[in-house]
């Protein structure tokens, strides 16, 4: 029985939270300490009249002071690397939440400018493999996706469809295994198949928490890979209105996009508002012959040789996404709304219709066209935050709901002349071949227990229900409902300043129901394409980590568990044909949940201006699902299964970072071995070994311009020939990029300016893992990208 998401939405969103005051006798003072960029300052000193009381920020840069005589005071923050800040507090107020923003100190040891950083605080804490991603430093490697930017972190790798989607790959794991959250809330747009992206705004993201290696305590089953968490835009200082406008240009594709956002404050209100418009053509490639799928054998084959010149034809696409935050600050906490849509349209390469030349014409006279094939995907969310300070400890409840919409227009055709009216149906809508549309409701909860001295234990429960409808004239999965709770503990201790212990467990109950599934063509395949399935999956998971730090130099940390995923709604029930991947999927009901033994490492040293870092992993699965090429050959393509197996998977990541003079020398390394113990063989989709190389010159300030730099990087990737069948070898290359960045100054107005140019030297290459690699398409040529962010 489908449950009508409706009801248990009305339900959620009609929960109020209630006001809660503290009855504290004296003054008392909670506030937050945040840098130039808006991100928090953890471990900074805030005091209380030269230091008669005080407290240190915790690891997100909060603070309280209770106790204080009812007279006026003066409060100082401070913190390495930054200028003091004082701050006067008056008597007249009973309860304050004040936000604190430090400048760095202008001041160099051996010319080189110090900083705090909160990556170090959550290296330092954590005993897994954790990156927290600033706004700094998506403007340096803002690209034409969220994780075409992310991917210049070491571990984690973009599975592309052209210029504006792509998919997260962390450590060789992709697909149904990496969770890409909100605040916490799960977002379930991008797990259909790999021509999928994630539906998010990547100009409306602030921060992000990366964890590379399980992370299943917190987030659930599916985040046996590792996770991407947007965290929220920081809260806006009392009687504070600011915003920017960011504009973007790109040669290769044509770009042109922009964004804005504006936030303020007034008394305990605040909010945040962005939009976002960006419009792209056709991407184009280093010139070159014939393009062929597949690569012709023989002279009957040679006829599907398609000529391509440099244009990619209609690979063109549109995105459009809006935003609003809105909530209010107490002494208690805070409590807002998070609400967001996002649009995005892009084309498909049609390798049918370029065949003719009508159809190469029509691309030809217009880059921005785009035609049939295309995907139309929508996404709505509405998410609901409190967070509640209980003397030391915490409370956090989050809501959420989000409808997304992928829908895939194809050039239709009835094989068999039963289908006539469904065919004529359906081109009148665009010829919609598919449509899938999921409704997703969240509920999180969380009590941290602080009250502890060195001590911190928290207590998790996340619920989500998933209600799956289908409709086009091509059949992929059945209309399902799913039901997922999970509960887990997670328990911090800190020995001494050297010494850290974590450990976790958790639970989790999942329930599927899906609809029986009937052939509407019965006079060709199967009557019935899927049965009524209803199954529980439970399961279990553990972790135990230390971290030591003998000095404040080194760190060293080990990390142990055990994860297990429930198998997907497409591993289990899909059945029929993926058009553009010119294959036909087909899920297994029998398959059993994966299950995966992991062990993480790392070491992080400086000595000096020198740091260096090393993160090995291993990664050994006793049930792990894969889609395999079968023998079986069917009209609309090769039959590829869900299948199980025993797999290992391991690696690491290696960085260096040097500072000398005005010179910044950054150097990088990443592999993953992937391997099917069972048939010995390699496991698809796993990124090669690649190298990153880069330095920077950093110029003295000037009147008008400042905190300028230029740099040159160059990118090496090995060859992929561990492959399974029917999956291309990939040659290896190297490209250079070059980066130039400035921040201009009109009078007190400053810009924030940035010039890339990626492959420098116009390079022909492939990329292992992109949806265009199996058809033989190589990546974009050179590409000059101009990025204008202008703050007010």
């Amino acid at each position: 029985m489908i449950v009508n998401p409706a009801k248990i939405l009305t339900f959620l969103f009609l929960l109020v939270c209630s006001s809660i005051y503290g009855n504290d006798y004296g003054l008392s003072v909670k506030g937050i300490v945040l840098d130039e960029n808006n991100n928090p300052v953890p471990g900074a000193n805030v005091v209380i009249n030269g230091g008669s009381m005080g407290a240190v920020t915790d690891g997100n840069g909060s603070f309280e002071i209770s106790n204080l005589p009812i007279e006026n005071h003066e409060l100082v923050a401070s913190s390495l690397g930054y200028e003091a800040v004082t701050y006067n507090l008056e008597s007249n107020v009973a309860e304050s939440f004040i936000t604190i923003r430090l400048k760095p100190s202008e001041y160099l040891l051996n010319e080189v400018q110090v900083v705090s950083s909160q990556r170090d605080t959550r290296r330092r804490s954590e005993s897994v493999a954790v990156e927290v991603i600033n706004q700094d430093f998506l403007f340096n490697n803002y690209s034409g996706s969220l994780m075409q930017t992310l991917q210049r972190v070491p571990g984690v790798n973009s599975m592309d469809v052209g210029s504006g989607i792509s998919k997260p790959v962390i450590r060789g794991l992709g697909f149904y295994r990496v969770v890409v959250a909100e605040n916490g809330i799960k977002h379930e747009g991008q797990q259909w198949n790999s021509h999928s992206g994630l539906a998010i705004d990547q100009q409306g993201v602030h921060q992000i928490e990366i964890i590379k290696g399980p992370a299943s305590l917190q987030y659930g089953s599916d985040a046996i890979g590792g996770v991407i968490n947007i965290l929220p835009a920081p809260i806006p200082q009392e009687g504070e209105v600011s915003g920017n406008v960011s504009l973007t240009g790109k040669t290769n594709t044509e770009w042109i996009g922009g964004a804005a956002s504006v936030s303020g404050r007034t008394g305990d209100f605040y909010f945040h508002t962005g939009f976002t418009h960006n419009n792209f053509g056709d991407f184009k490639i280093p010139e070159t012959g014939d393009f062929v799928l597949p690569a012709p054998v023989s002279a009957a084959e040679a006829s599907h040789r398609v000529p391509l010149g440099d244009q990619v034809y209609n690979t063109a696409g549109r995105e459009n996404a809006a935003s609003l935050t809105t909530g209010i600050v107490k002494p208690w906490g805070t409590s807002y709304f998070d609400m967001s849509y996002y649009s995005n349209k892009t084309g498909f390469f049609d390798y049918v219709g370029l065949q003719y030349e009508d159809q190469r014409a029509a691309h030809a006279k217009n880059r921005r066209d785009i035609r049939i094939p295309y995907q139309k995907v929508d996404n709505y969310s509405v998410n609901h935050f409190t967070n509640v300070a209980i003397g030391e400890n915490r409370f956090r409840v989050a809501l959420g709901y989000q409808y997304n919409e992928s829908a895939e227009h194809s050039f239709l055709f009835d094989r068999t002349g039963n289908r006539y009216e469904d065919l004529i149906y359906y081109r009148d809508k665009d010829n919609l071949e598919l449509l899938l549309k999921l409704h997703n409701i969240s509920a999180n909860f969380l009590y941290s227990i602080r009250s502890y001295e060195n001590h911190t234990i928290d207590f998790v429960l996340n619920s989500q229900y998933h209600y799956h409808t289908t409709d086009g004239y091509s059949h992929i999965l059945p209309h399902y409902n799913r039901i997922s709770v999970g509960t887990g503990m997670l328990y911090k201790y800190e020995f001494s300043h050297q010494w850290m212990f974590n450990a976790g467990a958790r639970v989790d109950f999942n329930r599927f129901e899906m609809e029986e599934s009937l052939n509407p063509d019965p006079a060709y395949g199967e009557a019935v394409f899927n049965p009524d399935f209803n199954k529980n999956f439970n399961g279990s998971s553990f972790s135990l980590g230390v971290n030591h730090l003998p000095d404040n130099n080194t760190i060293w940390k080990l990390h142990v568990g055990k994860s297990y995923r429930v198998p997907s709604a497409y591993e289990l029930g899909a059945y029929g044909l993926h058009r553009h991947e010119g294959r036909f999927e087909r899920g297994d009901l029998n398959i059993s949940p994966e299950q995966a033994w992991q062990i993480d490492a790392g070491w992080d040293k400086r000595i000096g201006d020198l740091e260096f870092s090393v993160s090995p992993f291993a990664n050994y699965f006793t049930n792990y699902l894969f889609l395999n090429p079968t023998p079986v050959l069917r009209p609309e393509g090769q039959v590829y299964e869900y299948r199980e197996t025993e797999a290992l998977l391991t690696g690491g990541e290696i960085s260096l970072d040097y500072n000398w003079r005005r010179f910044q020398f950054n150097a990088t390394a990443e592999y993953v071995y992937a391997v099917n113990l069972e048939l010995e063989r390699p496991l698809p989709f796993t990124p090669p070994f690649s190298a990153v190389v880069g330095v920077n010159y950093l110029f003295n300030d000037g009147n008008v311009f400042k905190r300028s730099s230029v740099g040159l990087e160059a990118l090496t990737v090995a060859d992929q020939n561990m492959t399974v069948p029917n999956e291309l070898n990939t040659p290896g290359y190297r490209i250079y990029n070059f980066n130039a960045r400035s921040t201009v100054a009109f009078g007190k107005q400053e810009v924030n300016m940035r010039l890339t140019v990626r492959n420098l030297l116009d390079e022909q290459y492939f990329n292992h893992i992109s949806f265009y690699r199996r058809m033989r398409i190589p990546e974009p040529g050179r590409d000059v990208q101009l990025f204008v962010n202008i703050p007010f």
